[in-house]
C-alpha cells in the first residue's frame, strides 16, 4: 500500500473514532460507541465490538457524546446539548456559541434520551379442545395496555374466560365458566413516587349468578420501585360496590375500602414474573370482602411473542345462594406484546 493509501486508512480510522460517544469508568477503563439512553440508574449503550450493553451508572466516572443528547434532570429541567467529559461524577454540557459550559452532576440526571410516551401492552389467548371420550372446550383471552409519562399513567385491561363440556351419555352440554371483566385506571403523580388514582372495573360471571359488579374508586398510591427490571407499587383508597345477582335476584350497594399492590420482575432477558393483589373489604359489613389476585410467568419466544402461565383466584365472602366463595383458575396462553 502506498503512502496515500496508508494516510487515507488512518484518516478513516480517526474519523470513525472521533464520531463516537465515550464512557469513562471509575476503574479507568473506556468504552466507545453510542449512548442510547439512561433510566433507573442503568445506561443502555451500543458498542461496535460488544453490541448492546447495560451499564451501571454507579460505575461510570463521566462520559462524552459526539452529538446533542436529551438530558432530563431530577428537578424537571430538560437539556438538549452535546456533553464532554468532566470531573468524576460530572459532565459538562456544551450549549454552543459564546455561552459557557454547564457542569451537570450525574446524581441529578434522571434520564438521558427518555423514551417518548407511547402505549405498551399485550394480548394473550389460550384454548383447549378435547374430543373423544371427553368432549370439552376451554378458551380465554386477555389484554392490557398502559401509557406512562413523567406526570401520569393510564392503563386499561380486559379479559374473557369460557369453558364448556358435553356429556356423551346424555348429549347435554354444560357450561362451567363464562366470565368477563373490563377495567380502566388513571394515576397522577404528585411527586416521583407519590400519586393519586381513579379507577373503575366492570365484571360479569354467569356461573356465579353475577349479572354485574361495578366498582368505581379513588385513592392514593406509592411507587416504591420503577425500573426496566423491577416495578412495585402499593395503593389504598375508597371504592363503591354495586352488584346485581340473578337466581335469586339480589342487588347490593355498599362503600368499601381498597388495598392493592402490583409487582413485576424480569429475571433475565427472556423470563418475567408478575403478581397482583386487590382486597376490597366492606365498610358497612365486616363479613363482606372481595379478593382478586394472580401470579404468573411470561417467557419470550421472539421479540414480540411469549408464553404466559398464570394462576388466578377470585374470592367473594358472600356469594350468590348456592355458589362457592372461591374461583381458582389456571391458564396457559400465547401472547403478543406491543
Amino acid at each position: 500500500m502506498n503512502n496515500t493509501g496508508v494516510l487515507a486508512a488512518l484518516g478513516c480510522l480517526a474519523i470513525a473514532t472521533a464520531f463516537a460517544d465515550e464512557v469513562l469508568f471509575k476503574s479507568g477503563d473506556r468504552l466507545t460507541g453510542t449512548i442510547d439512553s439512561v433510566v433507573g440508574g442503568k445506561m443502555a449503550f451500543t458498542s461496535k465490538a460488544a453490541g448492546k450493553l447495560t451499564l451501571n451508572m454507579a460505575d461510570i466516572k463521566t462520559f462524552s457524546t459526539d452529538a446533542p443528547i436529551e438530558i432530563a434532570m431530577a428537578d424537571g429541567t430538560v437539556l438538549s446539548q452535546k456533553v464532554v467529559a468532566s470531573d468524576e461524577g460530572y459532565v459538562s454540557a456544551m450549549p454552543g456559541g459564546a455561552a459557557q459550559p454547564q457542569s451537570i452532576s450525574l446524581a441529578n440526571v434522571a434520564k438521558v434520551n427518555p423514551e417518548k410516551p407511547h402505549w405498551t401492552g399485550a394480548v394473550v389467548a389460550g384454548a383447549v379442545l378435547n374430543r373423544g371420550n371427553t368432549e370439552s372446550s376451554t378458551a380465554s383471552v386477555g389484554a392490557d395496555a398502559m401509557r406512562r409519562t413523567d406526570k401520569d399513567r393510564t392503563s386499561f385491561g380486559a379479559g374473557y374466560y369460557y369453558a364448556n363440556q358435553r356429556d356423551n351419555n346424555t348429549g347435554k352440554n354444560s357450561t362451567s365458566a363464562d366470565s368477563l371483566f373490563l377495567k380502566g385506571k388513571y394515576d397522577y403523580f404528585f411527586s416521583e413516587k407519590f400519586y393519586g388514582y381513579g379507577n373503575i372495573k366492570y365484571e360479569k360471571d354467569r356461573i356465579a349468578n353475577l349479572d354485574m359488579r361495578l366498582t368505581p374508586g379513588v385513592g392514593l398510591g406509592y411507587q416504591w420501585i420503577e425500573t426496566p427490571d423491577l416495578n412495585f407499587n402499593t395503593e389504598g383508597g375508597l371504592t363503591y360496590v354495586h352488584e346485581v345477582y340473578t337466581d335469586p335476584d339480589d342487588t347490593r350497594d355498599y362503600m368499601a375500602a381498597r388495598l392493592a399492590y402490583h409487582l413485576d420482575k424480569s429475571f433475565n432477558d427472556h423470563v418475567k414474573g408478575f403478581h397482583n393483589l386487590e382486597v376490597i373489604p366492606s365498610l358497612e359489613d365486616i363479613q363482606a370482602v372481595l379478593v382478586d389476585t394472580d401470579v404468573g410467568l411470561r417467557a419470550a419466544i421472539t421479540e414480540r411473542m411469549f408464553v404466559e402461565a398464570k394462576a388466578q383466584l377470585a374470592y367473594n365472602s358472600q356469594p350468590s345462594e348456592g355458589r362457592e366463595k372461591k374461583d381458582l383458575r389456571y391458564t396457559l396462553g400465547i401472547g403478543w406484546a406491543f
